[in-house]
Protein backbone atom coordinates (compact mmCIF):
# COMPACT_ATOMS: atom_id res chain seq x y z
CA UNK A 1 0.00 0.00 0.00
CA UNK A 2 1.25 3.46 -0.82
CA UNK A 3 2.58 5.54 2.08
CA UNK A 4 0.24 8.42 1.24
CA UNK A 5 -2.78 6.12 1.28
CA UNK A 6 -1.70 4.78 4.68
CA UNK A 7 -1.56 8.33 6.03
CA UNK A 8 -5.09 9.06 4.77
CA UNK A 9 -6.33 5.92 6.49
CA UNK A 10 -4.48 6.48 9.79
CA UNK A 11 -5.37 10.13 10.30
CA UNK A 12 -9.15 9.66 10.76
CA UNK A 13 -8.58 6.58 12.92
CA UNK A 14 -6.18 8.51 15.17
CA UNK A 15 -8.67 11.37 15.37
CA UNK A 16 -11.54 9.02 16.29
CA UNK A 17 -9.42 7.32 18.97
CA UNK A 18 -8.36 10.67 20.44
CA UNK A 19 -11.94 11.94 20.51
CA UNK A 20 -13.16 8.73 22.18
CA UNK A 21 -10.43 9.00 24.82
CA UNK A 22 -11.31 12.61 25.56
CA UNK A 23 -15.03 11.83 25.71
CA UNK A 24 -14.57 8.94 28.15
CA UNK A 25 -12.60 11.23 30.49
CA UNK A 26 -15.28 13.90 30.14
CA UNK A 27 -17.86 11.24 31.05
CA UNK A 28 -15.83 10.14 34.08
CA UNK A 29 -15.46 13.72 35.32
CA UNK A 30 -19.21 14.24 34.87
CA UNK A 31 -20.01 11.06 36.78
CA UNK A 32 -17.68 12.01 39.65
CA UNK A 33 -19.27 15.46 39.88
CA UNK A 34 -22.76 13.97 39.71
CA UNK A 35 -22.05 11.43 42.45
CA UNK A 36 -20.47 14.09 44.67
CA UNK A 37 -23.63 16.17 44.16
CA UNK A 38 -25.73 13.15 45.13
CA UNK A 39 -23.66 12.74 48.30
CA UNK A 40 -24.20 16.40 49.14
CA UNK A 41 -27.96 16.12 48.53
CA UNK A 42 -28.24 12.94 50.60
CA UNK A 43 -26.48 14.67 53.47
CA UNK A 44 -28.49 17.87 53.09
CA UNK A 45 -31.86 16.11 52.88
CA UNK A 46 -30.92 13.67 55.66
CA UNK A 47 -31.61 10.82 53.28
CA UNK A 48 -29.79 7.47 53.22
CA UNK A 49 -26.24 8.80 53.16
CA UNK A 50 -24.74 5.33 53.69
CA UNK A 51 -26.28 3.99 50.50
CA UNK A 52 -24.98 6.98 48.55
CA UNK A 53 -21.49 6.42 49.91
CA UNK A 54 -21.71 2.73 49.02
CA UNK A 55 -22.73 3.49 45.47
CA UNK A 56 -19.98 6.06 45.08
CA UNK A 57 -17.33 3.69 46.49
CA UNK A 58 -18.21 1.20 43.75
CA UNK A 59 -19.06 3.47 40.81
CA UNK A 60 -16.26 6.03 40.85
CA UNK A 61 -13.32 3.56 40.78
CA UNK A 62 -15.01 1.47 38.09
CA UNK A 63 -15.36 4.41 35.71
CA UNK A 64 -11.87 5.73 36.48
CA UNK A 65 -10.43 2.26 35.84
CA UNK A 66 -12.26 1.91 32.52
CA UNK A 67 -11.05 5.32 31.37
CA UNK A 68 -7.52 4.50 32.51
CA UNK A 69 -7.51 1.21 30.59
CA UNK A 70 -8.72 2.95 27.43
CA UNK A 71 -6.01 5.60 27.79
CA UNK A 72 -3.33 2.98 28.49
CA UNK A 73 -4.29 0.95 25.42
CA UNK A 74 -4.42 4.07 23.24
CA UNK A 75 -0.96 5.25 24.31
CA UNK A 76 0.50 1.74 24.18
CA UNK A 77 -0.74 1.09 20.66
CA UNK A 78 0.67 4.35 19.37
CA UNK A 79 4.05 3.76 21.04
CA UNK A 80 4.27 0.34 19.39
CA UNK A 81 3.24 1.80 16.04
CA UNK A 82 5.91 4.50 16.25
CA UNK A 83 8.52 1.87 17.21
CA UNK A 84 7.62 -0.25 14.17
CA UNK A 85 7.82 2.75 11.84
CA UNK A 86 11.20 3.75 13.25
CA UNK A 87 12.53 0.24 12.63
CA UNK A 88 11.34 0.39 9.02
CA UNK A 89 12.55 4.00 8.57
CA UNK A 90 9.10 5.02 7.33
CA UNK A 91 8.89 8.24 9.29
Amino acid sequence: MNRRIKEYIKRPIFLAQTISMLLIWLLVIGIVLWISNLLYLASDLKDSFGASVGISIVAVPVFITLAGVLTYVFIGLHKEEMKIFEERNEI
